[in-house]
């Protein structure tokens, strides 16, 4: 008797094992197998769409090259203030590379020329309007931090107000004067990513803007100042849009 309850035991539980075994295998394609552990999830890296918005504000450190004087009081010398600027942009990047469009006005710099009769006698205002297309290569990430380089061509809307001649009792010119020119420009930063899809942006860029002539004041002088140009400083925010 003992030995047939051991055969009876022994011959279930092969049957058990065997019947289980049969019905994982009789599942339909596709079904998972019974596991007492769960799969992990599988991690998908998110799409982003590699366009982004920006915004920069920056200090100007202005410049002038040559002064022409149509009337009879040459320019000995010559010096502009620094100012401000402000811009907006939109572009996109992919990869180390990066291009986008950005606008930008330079708050009104006032100019100050020398003659051989008086320091500074002749002042205007000058300010501008820009829009570049602009394209950049990073050089890296190290520690969060993006170096990087580049350069943008477009144009500038450069204004010329309140032109004043000092020294004659100091005359001063009604009309404000426009010019449409050529603009280029260099720059070089490092970018740091803050947290998710906002980037800060530390750099400097340097920015020529072509030339703008005063009015004509009453004694027949009237300004034209060449090569007006900038460096800059500036911090920028960016963010992408996914």
């Amino acid at each position: 008797m003992g030995s047939f309850f051991k055969f009876f035991a022994t011959s279930a539980m092969l049957s058990l094992t065997l019947g289980s075994t049969a019905q994982a295998a009789d599942l339909p394609r596709g079904y998972p197998p019974p596991s007492m552990v769960e799969m992990p999830p599988l991690l998908v890296d998110e799409f982003g769409s590699g366009w982004y918005l920006r915004g920069d504000v920056g200090y100007r450190f202005n410049k002038v090259g040559t002064v022409t004087n149509d009337g009879a009081r040459a320019v000995t010398g010559d010096d502009i203030d620094n100012s401000w600027m402000v811009g907006v942009g939109g572009g996109y990047k992919w990869q180390w590379f990066r291009a986008d469009l950005t606008a930008d006005y330079g708050a009104a710099a006032k100019y100050k020329g020398d003659t051989a009769s008086m320091a500074g006698d002749f002042t205007a205002k000058i300010d501008s309007f820009t829009g570049l297309v602009n394209v950049y290569g990073d050089l890296g990430t190290w520690y969060g931090l993006t170096p990087y380089i580049g350069a943008g061509i477009g144009f500038t809307h450069l204004g010329a107000a309140d032109f004043t001649q000092h020294f004659q009792a100091a005359v001063a010119t009604p009309d404000t004067t426009a010019k449409w020119n050529f603009a280029w420009a260099y720059m070089a930063g490092v970018s740091y990513n803050i947290f998710g899809k906002y980037h800060l942006d530390l750099g400097y860029r340097h920015i020529n803007m072509g030339d703008i002539s005063t009015g004509t004041d009453a004694y027949g002088n009237r300004l034209t100042l060449n090569d007006v140009a900038a460096d800059e400083v500036r911090l920028g925010f960016r963010y992408l849009i996914d």
